[in-house]
């Protein structure tokens, strides 16, 4: 497919990667331009870069059809399903065909089959000076000379390739990979006078850090987390594990899908969420939730987030140097956009005082928010790796019990020592009864079939030793109508799959 006419986006590109390149100039823009201004800029480039995937894209030629649309609001949602599984992996790139330069990186979907991801070299240009700020402004790390340990799986998966790839040109990166003693002997080969940052999934970092084989206490260690939700009380446990109570402890939101950085905890969300955590009322007024979710702020001139009337939310990348652009692309993650105005709307409704108080001592990045509380599918996170409904119910009715049990649902637990598990309750049928060994039988079955069919999963289980009890499904079974969470369905057309995070008795 060929140029057909001038583009202005690659030149917005270019200058926004300028400015970028400066970190102060960065913060300091960023904290005093105008919200509502951002966010109109985000909404002309999202509907350009519709424009410019039209013309540029064959498969997205094909998804938009002839139809005109005068805004971004207008413009269809795409997804896995009607988008990346319809049309080939040439056509979804640039004049459909592959860069010359780049690289391929991998997921595993809701069949175990393999996603390929295509980037090229061209667009970890803005990628990279976008990790530079946020590694910059949540670390301070321009002032610090930090060894960094990747705890992230090792192999084609998006999290661990591109955070090495990245975060070398910032710090002394070693990817140590999920490997417990690793990271314990390397910190004790190169000594304790060193600032760490120790990056993993939140349940390994858990493990690595209620291990006494080394006197955390005696390290300097900040760490870098994301894949799955962490509670305020996870931050709180792991920094007295640390014997730091001000340890830098920060989440980062992403896809392989999309990009790893889409989004990223703040001082100031942070503050948010634990203002909203003892406030009720503050809670439901920001999340509409009685839950607690994970808060990140991010650049809308890097994502345009568009809330949708299913409460999840739809992200368009703005750099048109990406070689497969997305357009309105639904990753299907529970949660919404807030305005950063909102926000502050908000604070100064349920907690004023507090919110002066934090203003005058800080200054706050003029960012729109995002929160995220888990999947609208069903879906929940293990260990960084998605847990589908259908594998769960391919491996039930695959075992010798699969012809009494009625439904199940599935989920994460914590228990007072904030140890994650992967819970799977299932409810038998009519006049079925309880045998002792049937939990067992089916938590190998479900384990089993995991195994076969979830790659990721696969490899995270057989390299994460230490990590296994978490990684491990605990069938839990419930006679026939007996259990709340089972009643609460009844009558509905649909099953719910997924229970909210709790914590065990």
């Amino acid at each position: 497919m060929k140029r057909k006419r001038f583009d202005i986006l690659p030149w917005l590109g270019f200058f926004e990667k300028r400015i970028l390149s400066n970190y102060w100039l960065t913060k300091t823009v960023l904290e005093h331009v105008s919200p509502s201004l951002l966010e109109k800029l985000s909404r002309r480039k999202a509907f350009a870069m519709h424009g410019y995937a039209k013309r540029h894209v064959p498969a997205y030629t094909s998804f938009a059809g002839k139809k005109k649309f005068s805004s971004i609001e207008e413009v269809p949602e795409t997804d896995k399903n009607n988008y990346i599984k319809r049309f080939g992996y040439e056509q979804r790139c640039l004049y459909g065909e592959f860069p010359q330069t780049g690289n391929i990186e991998e997921s595993s979907g809701s069949s175990g089959a393999p996603t390929n991801w295509i980037r090229s070299l061209d667009e970890e240009a803005l990628l990279f000076q976008v990790a530079k700020f946020e590694f910059f402004y949540t670390f301070d790390s321009e002032h610090k000379k930090y060894i960094v340990l990747s705890g992230w799986s090792n192999g084609p998966w998006s999290t661990g390739l591109k955070f090495c790839e990245i975060i070398q040109h910032f710090g002394l990166v070693k990817n140590a990979t999920a490997d417990i003693d690793n990271i314990i002997r390397t910190m004790k080969q190169l000594g304790k006078k060193h600032e760490y940052l120790i990056a993993g999934y939140p349940p390994f970092l858990k493990t690595l850090f209620d291990s006494t084989k080394i006197s955390w206490k005696d390290y300097k260690i900040d760490v870098l987390t994301g894949g799955e939700a962490s509670s305020v009380a996870w931050k709180k446990y792991i920094r007295a594990r640390l014997g730091n109570l001000h340890a830098a402890i920060i989440s980062s939101y992403g896809a392989s899908d999309i990009d790893i950085g889409v989004g990223f905890e703040t001082p100031f969300s942070e503050f948010v969420r634990e203002l909203a955590k003892n406030n009720p009322k503050l809670n439901e007024a920001l999340f509409q939730t009685a839950s607690n979710p994970i808060l990140f702020q991010y650049n809308p001139l890097m994502h345009y987030i568009e809330n949708t009337k299913k409460k999840d939310f739809t992200i368009t990348l703005l750099d048109p140097s990406v070689c497969s652009p997305k357009i309105k692309y639904n990753l299907h993650d529970n949660g919404a956009q807030i305005p950063y105005s909102t926000v502050i709307k908000t604070l100064r409704t349920f907690e004023a005082e507090k919110l002066k108080k934090y203003l005058r001592k800080n200054r706050t990045l003029r960012l729109p928010f995002l929160f995220v509380n888990g999947r609208v599918d069903g879906t929940i996170s293990i260990g960084g790796n998605n847990i589908y409904p259908q594998q769960i119910s391919d491996a039930i009715q695959e075992s010798s019990y699969g012809k009494i049990i009625n439904r199940f649902m599935i989920g994460n637990s914590f228990d007072a020592k904030q140890n994650v598990h992967f819970d799977v309750h299932v409810e038998l049928q009519k006049n079925q009864k309880i045998q002792e060994k049937m939990e067992k039988e089916l938590s190998e079955a479900v384990l089993s079939h995991l195994l076969k069919v979830n790659l990721e999963y696969n490899e995270y289980y057989h390299n994460h030793a230490a990590n296994q009890e978490c990684l491990r499904p605990l069938v839990h079974l419930y006679g026939f109508d007996n259990e709340k969470m089972f009643q609460q369905q009844d009558g509905k057309i649909k099953n719910s799959y997924i229970i909210p995070s709790a914590k065990k008795s």
